[in-house]
């Protein structure tokens, strides 16, 4: 999996992990029914304790995005977890203020936040191309 951890940022390295597995989901690198790698040899490849790979395939799993089959590995599940429209609009909404709290913080105006969101949107677009 090519996941690269930024050990300077403020982000907890196990909170970057699950969004860059994430993302290899949305843009298709990785697909459903794929196994991950097992805990020990992604704590090697990410320089991590394994704890903490632990804790990636737990919140992972509890976000219904990977399965754990005791004695095979973990899975990227074949079907997204039915989440209602009300827990989504919770989520994405603690989410957005979150990046636009970040935003403001940094001195941007709305527009440069949205600009930024509008291109990320952008790259990921061309990642499932």
């Amino acid at each position: 999996m090519k996941i690269k951890l930024d050990y300077h940022s403020s982000q907890p390295l196990y909170q970057q992990a699950v969004l860059q597995i994430k993302r290899l989901i949305v843009t298709k690198q990785l697909k459903a029914g794929e196994k991950l790698p097992s805990i020990r040899i992604l704590a090697k490849e990410l320089q991590l304790n394994p704890t903490t790979t632990n804790r990636i395939f737990a919140q992972l799993a509890k976000e219904g995005i990977v399965i754990q089959r005791p004695g095979l590995g973990v899975f990227v599940t074949d079907m997204p977890v039915p989440f209602s429209a009300e827990y989504i609009q919770k989520e994405l909404s603690r989410q957005g203020l979150s990046f636009l709290v970040e935003g403001l913080r940094f001195g941007l105006s709305y527009s440069e936040i949205a600009e930024i969101l509008d291109q990320q949107y952008q790259i990921l677009r061309q990642e499932t191309q």
